[in-house]
């Protein structure tokens, strides 16, 4: 009985380090799957990650290249706005200058021309008061006519005919 106290846990151990021995097979296959698994998880992760920091590496390219274009365009624009304001700057000086240059010229011709507007009417009130002297002579010559024929007529009254002469006859 002795040997049945030894040998039952002997075979008992036996029999759990058999079964341990086979489950710890399994489990370790078990595991050599699951880490299998999870290393080609990691990889397809890996793989996707590099596939998509490549994506992003060429969004990243392209966003580049885009500023780029933006940023010339807006150089481009300003360039084009400061040669316009250049030029409209310039314009505005030269006006101004022609502005400044011209009226000087328009005070010097309105003065001629207000002292011609009154050497106009001078001559306007000349010109009225010689056809008014026109006027009272052609009055006054056709008057003094009528006085001379009036006077005319008045000595062919007054003084009697010469006499014919005598030898005439």
């Amino acid at each position: 009985m002795k040997r049945i106290y030894l040998l039952a846990p002997l075979l008992a151990l036996l029999a759990f380090g058999a079964g341990d021995w086979f489950y710890a097979g399994q489990l370790a296959q078990e595991q050599a799957v699951l880490k299998a698994r999870a290393e080609a998880a990691r990889i397809a992760a890996l793989k996707q990650e590099a596939v998509e920091n490549e994506h992003a590496v060429q969004a990243a390219l392209a966003a580049q290249t885009q500023r780029k274009q933006e940023l010339a365009d807006q150089a481009a624009r300003d360039r084009a706005d400061q040669a316009a304001r250049q030029a409209a700057l310039a314009a505005r000086d030269q006006a101004r200058d022609e502005q400044a240059r011209l009226i000087p010229q328009a005070d010097h011709l309105r003065r001629d021309l207000a002292d011609d507007q009154a050497a106009l009417a001078a001559l306007q009130r000349e010109q009225a008061a010689a056809q008014d002297e026109q006027a009272f002579l052609q009055r006054f010559n056709t008057q003094a006519a009528a006085n001379e024929r009036a006077l005319e007529a008045v000595l062919t009254k007054l003084t009697p005919p010469a006499p014919a002469q005598e030898g005439a006859k």
